[in-house]
C-alpha cells in the first residue's frame, strides 16, 4: 500500500486503500459480475440497442489534425455540449470486438483509458457523457430522417444508469486481466505507453477509477437487494 501511496502524484490514496468495501472491491465485483452484465446486454431489437465498438481505446481513435497539439503547456481542449457539432469527425479503427450493446459502453472505456482524474473534474466528465449524447440524438434524428429540433431525446436518467454500469463493468474486465499482475513497478514501466490504458499505468489515474467504481458498485448493490426483496 505504501508504494501506491508514494507513487501517486496527486491526492494522499491511503484512506481509500483502507476503506473495507475497497480492500474487497474483487469479491463484491465477482458478486456482481453477471447482474451487471445483463443489463448491459440488450437484445438487437430492444429501444436503445446500438452497435458498439468494443474497444474504444485511445490508440483506436483518430483525431482531426486540426484539434492535435504538440505543445507541453496545453492540458485540454474545453468544449461545451452544444459546440460539438463544430468538430469534424474522429475516424476508428480495430472493429474486431464489435457487437450489440448500450451506447455508453464505449463511452466508458474511452474515458477510463484516456482522461487523467483532473480533466474529469468540476463537471468534466458530466460534460463530455452530455456531448456524446448530444451528438447521439443528433445522428438518430439525420437517420430517422427528422428535423433539428425534433423532440427524440435520451433519456438522461437512463444515460447515467448505463454509464455507470459500464464503468462497473470496465473495471471487472481491468482487474481480471491486468490487475492481477499489476505493481508499483508495472505502472511505472508502462507510464509512457500511449496503447496501454491509462488506468493501467497511471496510480492516481487507476485509484480514482476505484473511488468511483466503489461508489457505483455500493449504488448497484443495494439496487439487487431491494430487487431481491421483492421476490
Amino acid at each position: 500500500m505504501d508504494d501506491i501511496v508514494k507513487q501517486g502524484r496527486g491526492r494522499d490514496w491511503k484512506r481509500l486503500l483502507e476503506k473495507e468495501g475497497v480492500a474487497n472491491l474483487g469479491r463484491r465485483m465477482r458478486d456482481m459480475a453477471e447482474w451487471v452484465s445483463d443489463r448491459l446486454t440488450p437484445g438487437a431489437e430492444e429501444d436503445g440497442a446500438v452497435l458498439v465498438h468494443g474497444d474504444f481505446k485511445a490508440m483506436n481513435v483518430f483525431l482531426p489534425s486540426e484539434l492535435q497539439t504538440h505543445s507541453p503547456d496545453v492540458t485540454t481542449t474545453i468544449i461545451e455540449p452544444h459546440d460539438i457539432h463544430a468538430i469534424p469527425p474522429a475516424i476508428l479503427i480495430d472493429f474486431s470486438c464489435v457487437g450489440i450493446g448500450h451506447p455508453l459502453s464505449d463511452v466508458a472505456m474511452h474515458i477510463a483509458h484516456a482522461l487523467p482524474p483532473h480533466h474529469l473534474q468540476n463537471g468534466g466528465e458530466d460534460r463530455l457523457v452530455e456531448a456524446y449524447l448530444l451528438a447521439l440524438e443528433r445522428a438518430v434524428r439525420g437517420r430517422r430522417g427528422e428535423k433539428k429540433d425534433s423532440s427524440w431525446t435520451f433519456p438522461r436518467e437512463e444515460a447515467r444508469r448505463q454509464y455507470r454500469l459500464a464503468c462497473v463493468d470496465y473495471a471487472r474486465f481491468i482487474m481480471g486481466r491486468f490487475w492481477r499482475t499489476a505493481s508499483p513497478e508495472t505502472f511505472e514501466n508502462k507510464r509512457g505507453s500511449g496503447n496501454t490504458t491509462l488506468i493501467n499505468r497511471d496510480v492516481d489515474a487507476a485509484m480514482a477509477f476505484v473511488e468511483k467504481v466503489d461508489g457505483y458498485l455500493e449504488m448497484f448493490e443495494k439496487e439487487r437487494e431491494r430487487e431481491c426483496g421483492k421476490e
